[in-house]
């Protein structure tokens, strides 16, 4: 007796990966973090540093740069060791670009995209690490599946940010709820 054919229809969609390959069941990216982004972000746009910078030209202030590159986090506050050069304007969200969020820590994101995009799903968001960082994939994935419809994902990020020449300046995290206080933080760094 010959073994029964199934016949499967693969129908092209968006891509989805696949739980326990480097992605945890909800579609987001495991440690490590820092190695090369080799997966599409579907819904997002992503830039280059020349899109980035056309971004800004055409639509200035109204772009939200946010910036995902992580911050060790101890009892309450931030331990900041030396400035963070980022890109001129950005806001400073560390640790939302990991793969699961506590419930704290998502609602610094949403709370934070929300204050940004002053509840207007239609408002520019970029995000941004470092090149091969797979956090501002994730944070980008997030903001997405959280349904805002602008989100652009510039995989370059800082790095590429300063090798096109263009300035950074330093930038403190944005404050975890009522921590502000604990978490000292003086920019005072400009740098090309």
């Amino acid at each position: 007796m010959w073994p029964r054919l199934a016949l499967t229809v693969v129908l092209f969609g968006p891509w989805v990966p696949a739980a326990g390959d480097s992605f945890n069941a909800e579609g987001y990216r495991l440690p490590p973090y820092r190695s090369a982004v080799t997966a599409p972000l579907e819904g997002a746009t992503r830039l280059s540093t020349e899109g980035v910078y056309e971004l800004l030209l055409q639509h200035g202030s109204a772009v939200s740069l946010i910036d995902v590159y992580p911050l060790a986090w101890q009892d309450g506050v931030f331990l900041q060791a030396y400035p963070h050069l980022s890109l001129p304007g950005a806001t400073w969200l560390p640790n939302v670009g990991s793969a699961a969020l506590t419930p704290s820590w998502q609602a610094y994101f949403v709370d934070a995209l929300d204050q940004l995009a002053d509840g207007h799903p239609e408002t520019p968001l970029v995000f941004f690490c470092r090149r091969d960082c797979w956090l501002s994939w994730n944070a980008a994935r997030r903001a997405r599946d959280l349904g805002y419809r602008r989100v652009y994902w510039y995989p370059d990020g800082i790095d590429g940010w300063q090798e096109a020449g263009h300035d950074r300046e330093a930038i403190c995290p944005a404050p975890l709820g009522d921590h502000a206080a604990l978490s000292p933080c003086q920019p005072s760094v400009r740098a090309r």
